[in-house]
């Protein structure tokens, strides 16, 4: 059975709410309460319609009805990583939670699916998502974040291209093939793919860099990173970005060895700049492989890439959305 969950049509707020909760310890189900709470104090008041949750180990328990008592009936999607990425270091052992509340007019929709293939999987998700959302057109505009297990295949050919086929061009999606087979979300069998959607006209960017070949090293990957943050912040019409997450293979961290932190330094510095102030949220998880598609990213699969996804508010009226 595919299950989804739907935020109310009319929220409250005329922006987009992010909340951002992370905590370290070693039980993964005490970290993901843990940074539940936070990110719904980082709400301040305002109703989460969307999770996302990523730990780095199996929690003991159900995470979805944990996350639930925390949050309230908020649609919740993510997977087991090895590792986050925050401003502090790449935490090993944790939970991150990051919530959204919608922006007036949004909803969200979420789905875990399985199935024989992956492709398999990204249809049946697209399908149960588009379900919930019977008065929007055939192709809705917004942002995914998708999840695939360890092993299901490659993120871009297995998961984007069955999902667009169905989601349509306009539901610009960021996906991880994650480093585990453990999946979050409401499926009755083994989930192969699990992913969460909010359907407005939100301001957004995606960048792609890859892995720079062999004989790249640290300095050519930072410089590729920065390139790939910019790429996504420009979509935003200069307005601020909101959030911003970042999506890093195995093997680019690998490569990167000491500099992990120049890297993330970096991309942390283009936001700054581009927001003109102390930034914003910048959050993410490693993959075994990364792809996206949309504003000019293609979905190709690519070892050692890293993609950054930069979200802002819906658009104005009459502003350019490309």
């Amino acid at each position: 059975m595919l299950q989804t969950m739907l935020a109310p049509a009319r929220p409250s707020s005329s922006v987009l709410r992010i909340g951002v909760g992370v905590a370290e310890g070693t039980d993964a189900l005490d970290a993901v309460v843990a940074a539940a709470t936070a990110a719904r104090t980082d709400l301040d008041g305002a109703p989460p319609h969307l999770a996302i949750v990523v730990a780095t180990s199996t929690p003991r328990g159900d995470v979805s009805r944990a996350v639930r008592g925390v949050l309230g009936p908020a649609g919740i999607v993510g997977g087991v990583t090895s590792g986050l990425l925050t401003d502090q270091h790449v935490i090993t052992q944790g939970a991150l939670v990051l919530c959204f509340s919608n922006a007036e007019g949004a909803v969200s929709g979420v789905a875990a699916t399985g199935g024989r293939r992956l492709a398999d999987s990204a249809q049946a998700a697209a399908r149960l998502v588009l379900a919930g959302w019977p008065f929007r057109g055939r192709y809705p505009r917004g942002v995914a974040m998708a999840f695939t297990a360890h092993g299901a295949g490659a993120p871009a050919a297995g998961f984007l291209t069955p999902w667009r086929e169905l989601m349509g061009p306009k539901m610009r999606t960021i996906c991880g093939a994650m480093t585990t087979s453990e999946l979050f979300g409401a499926s009755t069998a083994v989930p192969l793919a699990s992913v969460g959607c909010l359907e407005a006209p939100y301001l957004m960017g995606l960048g792609l860099a890859d892995g720079g070949g062999d004989a790249a090293d640290a300095a050519s990957l930072i410089h590729g990173s920065v390139e790939a943050t910019r790429s996504a912040l420009k979509w935003l019409e200069a307005r601020p970005t909101r959030v911003a997450l970042v999506l890093e293979s195995r093997a680019r961290l690998r490569k990167l060895g000491s500099a992990a932190s120049r890297e993330w330094a970096a991309i942390r510095e283009e936001i700054r700049q581009h927001n003109g102030h102390a930034g914003a949220p910048c959050v993410g998880w490693l993959c075994d492989e990364v792809a996206a598609y949309g504003r000019g990213v293609h979905p190709i699969d690519v070892q050692g890439a890293m993609s950054v996804m930069a979200l802002g508010d819906p658009a104005r009226e009459g502003e350019r959305l490309g």
